[in-house]
């Protein structure tokens, strides 16, 4: 549509385009990225759309090599065989598998901020901020770091992601035919209807696994409470995640460093507090890392501690739950049962098995808090001493 100068944000260009190359027409959601997605991804229709698609999966292929590429930088040891158990940990996430099959951006999100945080841990904050503003192509996943460097005080960093992105979103609608306005106007419109999709309806949507679902699920008559309900869920994982920061600053003195820790629960945050899907799990993978750093941090200087390893390995099953052979097989195969976009799935269903990601992702983000503050207080001990 871009390529003809017509706008994919406007609902009736939309429909009408969409309708000549497929079967399905009329009241679907128009194009819901922004526009600086548009300049990304508009090299593929130079091709003819079987080319394209030939790109387009060669192209996951490449990220997923990348993200296991930045994790085994990320791991804290040489041993071959820990690098094998996080690169099959990593590749069994669901998100990464979902990715391949249906050509979703996330994977794309997930190894630019990977990578992000590589580099800005190294202080290279041209290329990290880079790698930022790319990501803010799907805001939902990626906005939160802006607020984190903020915070961090690498002004820097945020300043190169704000131009990338301001550059790639005015050359997104200059490609598009649009203004800003029109494009706001556009995009209010095309929200309330993709609101209203079965497939986002929080009430019976299967594919999230955000945690504003979790109200709506529990409490399906009474709106007002179900969202009051989540948003308490978010408030105080927000709180918990601030104290962390604050734990962890004070006593690195208020240092610009980046550390692990802080960037998986920004990750874990950023697809618990807002809208996220099956695919964007692949955010994730630093959660792995994190994981296996604290078990060989815990080997090599502490004494073993059966509630810390409980933590430790409820965060494991949590992650478990976000594979391919669980969030696939058996979530996906039950729902083959009901008519999920009719709303027929039991209650029952809905709050157990159908809720189980959004609870996986509630629980990774708590047993990491944990594991983290924990952590802090150990290393603290260890300096005194």
């Amino acid at each position: 549509m871009a390529h003809q100068h017509l706008s994919p944000f406007n609902l009736e260009i939309f429909n009408q385009s969409f309708c000549t190359i497929t079967k399905v027409c009329d009241f679907i959601p128009p194009f819901v990225y922004p526009p600086n997605v548009i300049p990304l991804i508009w090299f593929l229709a130079y091709f003819s759309i079987n080319t394209a698609f030939t790109i387009w999966l060669v192209m996951h292929i490449l990220a997923i090599g990348l993200a296991l590429w930045g994790a085994n930088i990320l791991l804290e040891s040489n041993s071959l065989a820990l690098r094998t158990i996080c690169t099959i940990s990593v590749v069994l996430i669901y998100g990464v598998v979902r990715d391949l099959q249906v050509g979703n951006v996330a994977i794309f999100i997930a190894v630019l901020i990977l990578w992000m945080f590589i580099w800005a841990r190294k202080h290279q904050d041209i290329p990290a901020g880079v790698c930022l503003g790319l990501a803010l192509c799907k805001p939902t996943l990626a906005a939160l770091f802006v607020l984190y460097f903020l915070l961090k005080r690498r002004f820097y960093l945020v300043f190169v992601s704000v131009v990338t992105v301001t550059v790639l979103a005015f050359l997104g609608l200059a490609l598009t035919g649009n203004s800003l306005t029109q494009f706001l106007s556009d995009a209010s419109r095309g929200f309330s209807l993709w609101q209203n999709d079965p497939s986002v309806s929080p009430y019976i949507s299967i594919s999230r696994l955000d945690l504003m679902v979790v109200g709506p699920r529990l409490l399906p008559n009474n709106p007002f409470f179900a969202k009051l309900f989540s948003n308490l869920i978010v408030l105080i994982l927000v709180g918990f995640a601030g104290w962390y920061w604050y734990l962890q600053q004070s006593l690195a003195d208020w240092s610009k460093n980046i550390y692990l820790a802080e960037m998986v629960l920004v990750c874990c945050l950023s697809i618990g507090i807002n809208y996220s899907q099956e695919t964007s799990s692949v955010m994730l993978i630093p959660a792995v890392i994190f994981l296996l750093n604290d078990l060989l941090y815990q080997i090599r200087h502490c004494k073993f501690s059966r509630r810390r390893m409980s933590i430790w390995l409820a965060g494991v099953c949590c992650l478990a739950v976000q594979t391919a052979v669980i969030h696939g097989w058996l979530i996906g195969s039950l729902a083959n049962r009901w008519n999920v976009k009719a709303g027929e799935l039991p209650y029952i269903m809905k709050v157990t098995i159908f809720a189980l990601p959004s609870y996986a992702v509630l629980g990774i983000t708590l047993s990491i808090l944990v594991l983290a503050i924990s952590s802090l207080r150990q290393k603290q001990v260890m300096k005194y001493d």
